[in-house]
């Protein structure tokens, strides 16, 4: 069969057709992934990094990575940072809560016993001791002179920090080296020390029995005693100058007297040392005809000078009035019972916690019990006086400029007064705030009272008759006491070493006829004692400002107790 041309060419059109379906499949086929493959090699190894992009990518790198690193370090310096002020202010914050607590517990009113009738109260007593330094003169070691009895600061390295003007350092060294000027220490050698009843918990200590038992005794009264140690130079007990506060606490229990064991032998110093390291009762030593005792005092026994904890005895039995405040407490010195040379109160030191050298028995755990705070720089017992001036010391009259108080670092006056004028009255002050200083007992400052002003109340030295205004070449101090009347009927000659009248204040005679007193038969004058400010205590005030050497800080707190009877 002949097709015909027309037929022809229309199947050579379908096959074209079909053809050209086939090729342009085949041409929109997927790529040869090998030949991509290659092609993105090539096209990477064309575009590599040089030397100097990699340089500054590294360079950009080690900056972020440096940025991190130093957001890291101040976010763990400010922790650091906040943790020590929290641990610092949570420590100071209980101290000051425990202190407040001793002060508004006090068994007694701040009312001096100088009256008939006053000795019959048994109501404890408030005791404060002003040692001879202060927040204008702080320490030993930071009053000019080096040597071996008596060294100083090494300003070059201390850890003290400074305080006032930066710029002014102790004569000691002058200005070459120095890191600080010691400036930050303040006043530290004052006593607290009186009888606190507890209405919540009980206080707890323990003691030894006579048969060697540890016992626990619970009881609502106690003889606490605050107080502060310095650090020595030699760095024995930690950095120089700082200094750490304890609060000894021995409970009235005098219940126990039955069970309290013998005393170790006749010297009084080593009884004392050996019975409060180990006992928290408050005791006093008595002879009896087979030998001494201890005898657990009441309320009414602490009432007398005598009985209290920490006011050292002759060791050789005497009574030693004014029975002083045994102020080796408060200063690092080394025990040394058997130098018969060395006076008692240097021999040994009761309010001492531990022993030589703050040790203690292996078994003791004293050291947790009393420590309150570390690294104090300035534990400052003041009292309030409502006749003490706060002063104006502008260079310019009438114009007001630094105001000023008794016991602040500027309160120095010159001689006559210049342009101070005082812009009231009444402030918390330490005892004898308007003597120069406590060596020269007696000489006063030139600011004198103002005419219808307040009377001030503890500018002076305390009375003659109290014994408590003394000074050593090692020991000066004053105090304020509630004191015992008692000492007006004790049989004892206290006020003419054996060669007058006994209790002439209470013998029912006018024993001062002749020598030109007319006041009658047992006048005030008459009277062998006195307290050593007989006057009301209206308010107590303490300062206690605590350092934080690694991070550097300070904090200070106050505790202010009124005693104004109700």
């Amino acid at each position: 069969m002949h097709l015909s041309l027309a037929d022809n060419r229309l199947s050579e059109y379908r096959m074209s057709k079909k053809e050209c379906r086939r090729k342009k499949a085949k041409n929109h086929r997927l790529p040869n992934p090998h030949f991509v493959i290659r092609h993105a090699s090539f096209v990477i190894h064309h575009r590599g990094l040089t030397l100097i992009e990699m340089l500054i990518g590294m360079a950009i790198t080690l900056v972020m990575m440096a940025a991190v690193v130093t957001l890291f370090a101040n976010i763990g310096a400010g922790i650091r940072v906040q943790r020590a002020a929290m641990e610092m202010s949570s420590q100071l914050r209980t101290t000051r809560a425990r202190l407040f607590m001793d002060l508004a517990g006090a068994t007694c009113d701040g009312i001096p016993k100088s009256t008939p009738g006053d000795d019959g109260k048994a109501d404890g007593y408030i005791e404060i001791v002003e040692g001879q330094w202060s927040d204008k003169a702080p320490s030993a070691l930071m009053d000019g002179i080096d040597n071996a009895t008596n060294p100083e600061l090494d300003y070059t390295i201390s850890q003290v920090p400074s305080g006032g003007d930066p710029a002014i350092v102790p004569p000691a060294i002058g200005a070459t080296g120095a890191v600080t000027n010691g400036g930050g220490l303040g006043d530290y050698d004052d006593i607290l020390t009186l009888t606190v009843r507890s209405d919540s918990e009980p206080f707890i200590g323990q003691w030894t029995d006579k048969n060697g038992n540890v016992k626990t005794v619970k009881s609502d009264l106690a003889e606490v005693i605050w107080y502060a140690v310095e650090n020595p130079a030699d760095g024995s007990l930690g950095e120089p100058g700082m200094r750490t506060v304890y609060r000894r606490v021995l409970l009235i229990a005098p219940w126990v007297q039955d069970s309290v064991p013998t005393p170790v032998g006749g010297n009084l110093a080593a009884d004392l040392l050996n019975f409060y390291r180990d006992n928290d009762i408050s005791v006093r030593r008595e002879s009896t005809s087979t030998g001494f005792i201890w005898v657990p005092n009441s309320l009414s026994d602490l009432t007398k000078r005598e009985n209290r904890f920490g006011h050292f005895l002759d060791p050789t039995g005497g009574l030693g009035f004014p029975f002083a405040v045994d102020q080796t407490a408060v200063r690092a010195l080394t025990y040394d019972l058997s130098n018969a040379s060395v006076p008692p109160s240097f021999n040994f030191g009761p309010l001492r916690p531990f022993g030589p050298p703050f040790d203690g028995p292996a078994s003791s755990d004293r050291q947790g019990q009393d420590l309150m705070l570390n690294d104090v720089l300035a534990f400052d017992v003041r009292v309030y006086d409502p006749g003490a001036p706060i002063l104006n010391v502008s260079p310019i009259p009438n114009v007001l400029g630094t105001v000023v108080e008794p016991s602040e670092a500027g309160w120095d006056l010159p001689a006559p007064p210049v342009n101070l004028a005082p812009v009231g009255f009444g402030a918390y002050v330490d005892l004898h705030w308007n003597v120069i200083d406590t060596w020269s007992l007696g000489t006063l400052r030139g600011w004198t009272p103002l005419a219808n002003a307040p009377t001030p109340l503890f500018d002076g030295v305390p009375n003659s008759k109290s014994g408590l205004n003394f000074s050593t070449a090692s020991i000066a101090s004053v105090a304020y006491d509630t004191w015992s009347f008692h000492y007006e009927k004790d049989g004892i000659d206290q006020d003419d070493g054996g060669g007058g009248p006994i209790d002439e204040g209470m013998n029912g005679l006018d024993d001062d006829v002749g020598f030109g007193a007319i006041n009658g038969v047992d006048d005030v004058g008459e009277r062998e004692t006195s307290p050593p400010y007989n006057v009301p205590l209206r308010g107590i005030q303490v300062k206690l400002r605590v350092y934080e050497p690694d991070t550097r800080q300070i904090r200070e707190a106050t505790v202010t107790r009124g005693f104004v009877p109700q």
